[in-house]
């Protein structure tokens, strides 16, 4: 296998590979380097039917805490510098290139959502934002029972363009709610509502999850990638791809809004931490949260 910067990855004799997120330093935040080489390692992976399953976790003390939002890490687009003085000189507006790069996202999740070997996500601490969106590009989710779901962002910053698949997961009610406060749930809460499949004590996250995956590694790969499929085409016909893409174009108008550009600026000037205090101050619970 290959050695990436941001992944670890690890192969086993019983059909299963591990991939781990390795920026514990900013909780796994999702950087295009490290979302490059999830992507590349999961094409590394497919071939074949000696790794049947993937699992995928990570190191330090939470699964995702988003999207990486250090400014020079992320930079909006900002409309292109005019050329001319002619219609077709003036550049593109900075929404539809926005609303470009978000639609080229969504299309890598939904890549991952129908890769052809079933990904089981282990989840600990964190799993927020764009982590909500990783998971949710998985088959199956373990969750520890103190894992914290949510979209924070949601009170300043824009939606998650997949919506993390919560209305084919939890339903349009428990979508709006997490969507229309921002708040969080745990672990235990998650699987309630059906947003994870099983939430268990943290300290037997990591085994129950790789017993689960060796488990359906006893099914031929062929197999595998029929249930996989199959169920996922009930729910392409259902709308879900198209209702995925919509997202890009909401959450390209979401960033046109006054309260994205006062937290881009916040985060510019004052730095990250500032401008999520300034966010999640009035909601009362601090948590500072991607």
């Amino acid at each position: 296998m290959t050695e990436y910067q941001n992944i670890l990855v690890d192969v086993a004799p019983t059909g299963v590979a591990t991939i781990s997120l390795n920026r514990p330093e900013k909780l796994n935040a999702i950087s295009p380097e490290l979302r490059n080489d999830l992507e590349a390692a999961l094409k590394e992976l497919n071939p074949g039917d000696d790794v049947r399953v993937i699992r995928l976790k990570a190191e330090g003390r939470g699964f995702c805490a988003g999207y990486d939002l250090t400014p020079s890490t992320r930079q909006r687009a900002a409309g292109s510098d005019s050329r001319g003085t002619q219609a077709w000189e003036l550049g593109e507006s900075r929404i539809a290139q926005d609303r470009e790069g978000l639609r080229e996202s969504v299309d890598r999740w939904l890549w991952m959502w129908s890769y052809r070997k079933p990904i089981v996500a282990q989840v600990h601490g964190y799993c927020l934002a764009g982590g909500g969106e990783l998971a949710g590009a998985c088959d199956i989710i373990f969750a520890a029972e103190d894992a914290r779901f949510g979209h924070p962002a949601a009170r300043a910053l824009g939606i998650p363009p997949t919506l993390g698949l919560w209305p084919a997961k939890i339903g349009m009610l428990k979508t709006k709610e997490l969507l229309f406060t921002g708040d969080m749930i745990d672990g235990t809460e998650a699987a309630r509502i059906g947003m994870v499949n099983h939430a268990v004590p943290f300290e037997e996250l990591d085994d129950r999850t790789l017993a689960f995956c060796e488990r359906i590694a006893k099914l031929p790969l062929d197999a595998l990638s029929v249930h996989k499929h199959v169920t996922n085409r009930w729910f392409e016909i259902a709308g879900l791809r198209t209702a995925a893409a919509e997202g890009a174009e909401y959450d390209a108008i979401y960033h046109e809004t006054p309260s994205f550009r006062e937290f881009a600026q916040m985060a510019r000037e004052q730095g990250l931490k500032e401008a999520l205090a300034w966010r999640d101050a009035p909601f009362g619970d601090g948590h500072g949260a991607r």
